[in-house]
């Protein structure tokens, strides 16, 4: 393993080489229009990307990767069979984008490490995870921050969107919006499979809790997917986590799914954020690691830059 290096800002304009991943799919033909809607405002923004180095304004080109989750084992989840093709159509124009369909992935592990595995193919040095629901957190400021990080010797920078702020200043990055180093990502074993979403519900992990409004409660362990690499990461290479927090003007919201226009997306949100914590518990216990030991895994820097803000 290589050790932490820093590296200047000309450097990385010049020699490194960046990847955006974004995940689609549509459950019905009348979906489509929000998938396209959102992710035109994630890619118009990074699109837009530069840096100012030796006071020059540079533009940093970024390969787009929309990954459609079209496994049929899913069957009424993932995508119904057309949204691929209407977004190649749509997005024709855009030189440095492709539209991937993923037959054998689940959405949370399978589908993020095929899709790093063909950014690295392409050459890309670090990777974007984002949410197309967090299309507004991408502005030149806040990504300026994330590239600083990486500059700095972080593996891993993730962004403190609102719905997850506390949780990634202490470590737990989200790939609602996550910068990776690839080569460091797949060296720890990229997104770990104990973190997949199962084809078949009879196979899947439960945790039973108990909830105010609901009583006992179950739910899968599956999702949190950033939680065990995160952990990886840190015991390989040391503190090498930077969590930001975004800056920059204008409206910075995670836009949910709409309750009446897709209810059972929106179920699912509810539910995904209600138990993420103890998700994010269970499995890092899995491999003998506990929530402070990501805590830990912040860089220094970080630890009082991002605290402080």
């Amino acid at each position: 393993m290589e050790s932490l290096m820093t590296m200047t800002l000309k450097q990385f304009v010049s020699e490194k080489k960046l990847g955006l991943i974004l995940r689609a799919f549509a459950r019905k033909p009348e979906q489509v229009s929000d998938q396209v809607a959102m992710l035109e405002g994630v890619i118009d923004r990074a699109l837009r990307n530069y840096v100012v180095s030796n006071g020059r304004r540079q533009h940093i080109p970024i390969l787009v990767d929309i990954m459609v989750w079209a496994d049929d084992r899913f069957s009424g989840q993932a995508d119904y069979g057309s949204t691929a093709s209407a977004l190649r159509k749509e997005f024709c124009h855009i030189q440095n984008l492709r539209v991937t369909e993923v037959k054998h992935g689940d959405l949370f592990c399978g589908l993020l490490n095929y899709g790093v595995a063909r950014q690295i193919r392409s050459g890309c040095d670090y990777t974007v995870i984002a949410s197309k629901e967090a299309a507004s957190y991408w502005n030149q400021e806040t990504f300026d921050a994330m590239v600083e990080a990486c500059c700095l010797g972080a593996r891993a920078t993730g962004v403190a969107t609102n719905e997850l702020a506390q949780s990634v200043l202490e470590g737990r990055l989200a790939n609602t919006f996550c910068m990776w180093k690839n080569i460091d990502l797949v060296s720890v074993g990229g997104f770990d499979l104990r973190a997949a979403k199962p084809a078949d519900d009879r196979s899947a992990f439960y945790m039973r809790g108990w909830d105010e409004r609901q009583g006992d409660v179950y739910y899968q362990l599956a999702g949190v997917e950033e939680i065990i690499p995160l952990a990886r990461l840190v015991e390989t290479f040391g503190p090498c986590i930077a969590p930001i927090v975004p800056r920059g003007a204008g409206v910075q919201r995670y836009k949910v799914p709409d309750p009446v226009r897709d209810p059972e997306l929106w179920r699912r949100h509810v539910a995904k954020m209600g138990t993420k914590y103890e998700r994010q518990v269970a499995l890092l216990s899995q491999i003998g690691k506990d929530l402070s030991f990501l805590k830990g895994g912040v860089m220094p820097t970080y630890r009082r830059i991002e605290t402080a803000a």
